[in-house]
């Protein structure tokens, strides 16, 4: 009796266990919104865009294989394919995983800055491209990505003359996400050299929700730009006492003088959100 008491308990048990999988499964399924999510992946950026049909759009890799685990967590465990990544530029905080990344899902088709180093994460993705035969692209400003379902992917930047500039996070692309009356810019690592002159094309880059640019350093996220932005809430990536000093008190305070609300992964963890 106690052993078929036993394996009645390890029956229950098991069903339960498999009923929370699938329920958990149920939730990720496509529900006609968009959501994305700004994943905490430490002092480094990576976000997940899934699109109201299901698509997936990852925008850069972290600075360790920690998105991996994120995209087990918000895919559904028999999809295995992501359409589209976006590298913004070649810094490793933004693309250590992306290498395994391709390795692991069938990726549709990668977009770059299109910029030269010889930074081995970068090769290495490089490669994993060219043996796996991914389509890939280099940000166009006067070519957007439309991802069905009413969602477009406006690429803004960069233009060709920083397109070579020394400084790498002046290359990020920069892309602003489109659906419905809801917009999120996305900026990489753009300082404020950058912001000025994105702001010199004439580009729309007004936004509901600004990814804000550099992790919040002091030297981005200006008054100017974040006036023209004109953001109802900004996400900072960034990880617990970094070396960097993210975000700058400075910063902090120009987006508080301006009423801009921030949320910072290393507080809140993966902020995510649906429209």
């Amino acid at each position: 009796m106690n052993a078929s008491y036993s394996l009645r308990r390890l029956l229950i048990a098991f069903t339960a266990i498999m009923v929370l999988l699938a329920l958990h499964e149920l939730t990720l399924l496509p529900d006609g919104k968009l959501h994305v999510h700004f994943l905490d992946v430490g002092q480094g950026d990576s976000a997940l865009l899934i699109t109201p049909s299901g698509k997936q759009v990852l925008v850069d890799g972290g600075p360790d294989m920690s998105v991996l685990e994120h995209l087990g967590k918000y895919m559904p465990f028999f999809d295995r394919s992501i359409d589209l990544v976006v590298l913004t530029h070649p810094h490793t905080d933004h693309l250590v995983a992306l290498p395994e990344v391709t390795r692991r899902y069938r990726v549709g088709h990668v977009l770059l800055a299109g910029t030269s180093t010889d930074v081995s994460h970068y090769l290495a993705l490089l490669h994993e491209i060219q043996e796996q035969q991914i389509p890939v692209s280099i940000a166009d400003p006067m070519a957007d990505i439309d991802l069905g379902d009413g969602v477009i992917l406006d690429v803004l930047w960069p233009i060709n003359s920083f397109r070579n500039d020394k400084n790498l996070n002046n290359t990020s692309v920069v892309v602003r996400a489109l659906f419905a009356d809801q917009s999120i810019l996305l900026t990489g690592d753009i300082e404020q050299e950058a912001e000025d002159a994105l702001l010199e094309t004439g580009a729309d880059v007004r936004s509901r929700v600004l990814k804000a640019p550099h992790h919040g350093s002091r030297t981005s996220s200006s008054q100017q730009f974040l006036l023209v932005v004109n953001p109802d809430q900004a996400i900072i990536s960034v990880g617990e006492e970094n070396s960097f000093g993210h975000p700058d008190p400075w910063t902090l305070e120009r987006y508080s003088s301006l009423g801009i609300p921030t949320h910072e992964t290393r507080k809140e963890g993966t902020v995510s959100m649906e429209f």
